[in-house]
């Protein structure tokens, strides 16, 4: 069972840490709720887990770990000293050798104006949009791990794309 357990884990540890991240909007969140994701998965592994449930089962429990730790900090801002405020994120493990410098440069540039824009947007929206938009995730996919019908979750992600193009062009304009 540990073996199975570690191959499930290595196949969906970028994916738990991608949507923590990108909810939570920094590297050490993201990191303790990677951990704790891991723990419950750990605690309600069943080897007979069909394959094709198991991303759908891997990010309801980041999601619901993200929002959990979200509602218990509401009203409360904390900062880490321990980390910088650059915090750039993930970073990727290999660049593309036909991207000179300059396209880099501008799609880092681009990559933390989103981040920016997500982290101001509400939870319920930031959460359902990560789940499309950065995760690829389906609607029903997002419904069922967000437990909110296929309707709600379409408006939502509407909605926050909405809201999180507003932002997006207010940053351009103040540059």
């Amino acid at each position: 069972m540990a073996d199975v357990f570690e191959n499930f884990i290595t196949q969906h540890e970028k994916l738990i840490y991608n949507i923590a991240w990108r909810i939570m909007g920094n590297t050490e969140d993201a990191k303790d709720i990677s951990q704790e994701v891991i723990i419950k998965i750990y605690r309600n592994f069943d080897t007979g887990l069909r394959a094709e449930h198991a991303k759908a089962w891997v990010a309801r429990i980041t999601h619901n770990a993200c929002m959990d730790e979200l509602r218990r900090r509401k009203g409360k801002i904390t900062e880490s000293l321990d980390v910088p405020l650059d915090d750039d994120g993930p970073q990727r493990q290999f660049s593309d050798p036909s991207d000179g410098p300059e396209a880099l440069l501008l799609r880092k540039e681009l990559s933390g104006m989103i981040g920016d824009g997500l982290a101001k947007l509400s939870e319920e929206h930031r959460a359902l949009v990560v789940l499309r938009d950065v995760q690829g995730m389906t609607y029903e996919e997002i419904a069922e791990i967000a437990e909110i019908p296929i309707g709600t979750v379409k408006s939502r992600i509407s909605r926050g794309r909405g809201q999180l193009k507003k932002i997006l062009i207010g940053m351009m304009e103040q540059k």
